[in-house]
């Protein structure tokens, strides 16, 4: 069997590594799973070097343990294609543009206003419909695998999109319409892919016990070049985690703040998001950062750029408390070293669940997964794709503009793009960067 972390030697792609994750860092609006299909299209191809296989087990680690989502699977990629410095080194590339966008403006939030954030927001609308088109289209190419539709597939989109999105649908056409629709509950991203887990562990002990004791052996695994690859990696990551974090703590002393940061980016499973409330609990509620510069100026500020919403939101406070405690270059130093701390400790626990996840590679367990997480993943981007439209009539709101008619240009824009991007093949970034403009001159033109 094929090997699904090869000697580095075998990845001329490792040298492109660093760029690709640098560009997901920066067109990376809508953070979390919405990513997925961005980072897909730069890993899995030729010169991204990782099979479909690997970049699936991937993903199902980066939703299973605590952190931001892109860090987790850019460590994962880079320690599959280089070992452990590119791992360590794909997490920082993806996580530094957000990051240093949110401390530039918040350095100058005075004198920017909201209408600095209200710029960012108006770029967003257009790369949101970019996104939304790169989810359609990994949706298709996962649920057409050979030009006809999958039932078992769509079956399980279908399903995992009514446990995670209906709430989110119901809300965004009440607000659209003033419906007053019943929001159903929902379930986290994460609780459905250990259900999913679930569901797949109970199939494949039945598999087992069907196959008779012959077939028991060949699920073994065994630990391999691979396994010690990820254990480098995850080693020199811890390492950075503590480090950074005893570094901040000399640096700024106020609470344990840094040690807070590393405590709280391990205890927030379900995105971006679910980090806003962890947060309030570790640092807004104890009185560490002050309530009004979290949700008048972090909290806003880090949901209009792209990136992690979690590293940014780390960033931003240490950048508050710093400038607080000594000044804005003691700031700027307290921001980086919470990136440095937010994104090592999250990466870390991602890439030593991978070393086991290797050893077992061989299992029919892993199989299984592999083939019902895909359709699972779609599911997740149907919900994340309704949010995003959400998040646009949000925008809309907060920019004077009609939230019906910035809803459905947007999802138009992403169907225009869908149709013309197969038969003009223009760059991504060129195609970004025009529905970027393109929104942004909207919201000058008709907005306030």
């Amino acid at each position: 069997m094929r090997r699904l972390m090869r000697p580095a030697e075998a990845h001329p792609s490792r040298h492109r590594q660093l760029p690709a994750m640098f560009k997901v860092g920066i067109i990376g609006f809508g953070g979390g799973s919405a990513l997925i299909p961005v980072m897909e299209r730069e890993l899995v191809n030729d010169r991204g070097g990782l099979d479909e296989r690997a970049f699936v087990q991937d993903t199902v680690i980066a939703n299973i343990t605590p952190g931001a989502l892109p860090v987790k699977l850019a460590a994962l990629a880079g320690v599959r294609l280089g070992g452990a410095w590119l791992g360590a080194a794909s997490a920082f590339a993806v996580a530094l543009p957000g990051s240093a966008l949110t401390v530039a403006l918040l350095a100058f939030f005075t004198t920017l206003g909201p209408g600095g954030i209200r710029m960012v927001e108006g770029l967003s609308l257009g790369v949101t419909a970019f996104i939304l088109y790169l989810l359609g289209h990994y949706a298709a190419k996962v649920l057409r695998p050979s030009g006809r539709w999958s039932p078992s597939g769509v079956v399980i989109a279908v399903a995992v999109f009514a446990l995670t999105g209906l709430g989110v649908t119901a809300r965004l056409i009440n607000e659209l319409t003033g419906a007053a629709l019943l929001e159903p509950p929902t379930l986290s991203a994460l609780a459905v892919i250990l259900l999913a887990l679930a569901i797949v562990a109970v199939a494949t002990l039945v598999q087992r016990l069907r196959s008779g004791p012959n077939q028991l052996a060949e699920d073994g695994g065994s630990s391999g070049p691979g396994m010690r690859r990820a254990a480098r990696g995850s080693v020199g990551l811890a390492v950075i985690a503590v480090v950074g974090t005893v570094v901040g703590v000399l640096l700024l002393p106020p609470g344990g703040f840094m040690g807070l940061v590393a405590l709280s980016t391990v205890s927030s499973f379900g995105g971006g998001e679910a980090y806003v409330a962890v947060a309030d609990g570790f640092f807004v509620a104890p009185g560490i950062v002050d309530a009004d510069a979290f949700y008048g100026q972090v909290v806003p500020v880090a949901n209009a750029l792209p990136g992690p919403i979690l590293v940014k939101i780390a960033a931003g406070m240490a950048f508050s408390v710093g400038s607080e405690w000594g000044g804005p270059v003691l700031g700027v130093a307290a921001a980086v070293v919470a990136t440095v701390v937010s994104v090592a400790s999250c990466a870390a626990i991602a890439v030593s669940v991978l070393g086991i996840y290797d050893a077992a590679r061989r299992s029919r367990f892993v199989r299984n997964v592999a083939a019902v997480i895909l359709p699972v993943v779609c599911g997740l981007l149907a919900s994340t794709a309704v949010a995003m439209l959400h998040a646009s009539a949000g925008i809309a709101d907060r920019t004077d503009l009609p939230a019906t008619a910035v809803v459905i240009s947007t999802a138009t824009l992403a169907l225009v793009v869908a149709a013309l991007q197969p038969r003009l093949r223009v760059p991504d970034p060129i195609a970004i960067g025009f529905c970027a403009l393109l929104s942004l001159s909207v919201v000058i033109l008709v907005g306030r």
